[in-house]
């Protein structure tokens, strides 16, 4: 799984108070990523808010015949799957994948491995926090952001707490030991990559993330 990030800064929204001359700026940070998906299982997030559509079909389109989306549910997994030609069909109710959810995505062994592209907005502010947990859960950072998953990406760790990452064939597994202590090392994680966290007690992943000035 390959990525390509580009996000765009824009400037939406200007008002003026005529008596102050005071000017009230709303800026949203907009862009797309880019998500090379091998053939086999792949373990990916939706790292942008789309504002119009985040269901499987708005997010991923023409995806090759037999592709599959897997969403953990609690207890199993929701799943959709492509027919082709931009159609799907659901194996239980339909889902959506917003920023913080991580999937599966299966691709058939007999198509051409596609890519996908997120588009949207960066969660920002509040909207970049997120609950973790107890328990198993897929999940993924709000924001389109790589790097250490504590001490980079603020992730709560906990004494006793594991996360699992999909290397392709299984799953490397790292138990943290309090904050930034993991073992064998602290994870990393990339832009749009999902992984399994495990945790006694549930808790607030803290963000506050701004890419503006």
């Amino acid at each position: 799984m390959r990525t390509k990030t580009l996000l765009l800064t824009a400037a939406l929204g200007v008002a003026a108070a005529a008596t102050t001359m005071a000017q009230v700026y709303s800026v949203n940070a907009v862009g797309y990523v880019n998500v090379s998906l091998v053939k086999g299982w792949n373990m990916i997030a939706n790292p942008l808010q789309n504002q119009t559509d985040n269901s499987v079909a708005g997010l991923f389109g023409d995806m090759p015949l037999g592709t599959t989306v897997y969403k953990w549910n609690g207890t199993g997994f929701d799943s959709a799957t492509s027919l082709g030609g931009g159609d799907w069909i659901y194996g239980g109710p339909e889902f959506t994948v917003v920023p913080g959810d991580g999937i599966f995505v299966f691709v058939p062994a007999d198509a051409t491995a596609p890519t996908v592209t997120f588009v949207g907005e960066v969660p920002q502010g509040d909207a970049s926090n997120m609950n973790v947990k107890a328990g198993f859960q897929l999940i993924a950072s709000k924001v389109p952001q790589a790097g250490k998953l504590a001490t980079d990406l603020k992730f709560p760790g906990d004494v006793g707490d594991t996360v699992y990452k999909w290397n392709g064939a299984g799953y490397d597994s790292y138990t943290c030991l309090g904050g930034t202590d993991w073992l064998p090392e602290e994870p990393t994680v990339a832009v749009a990559q999902s992984f399994w966290s495990y945790k006694a007690a549930a808790v607030n992943w803290t963000r506050n993330f701004s890419v503006n000035p």
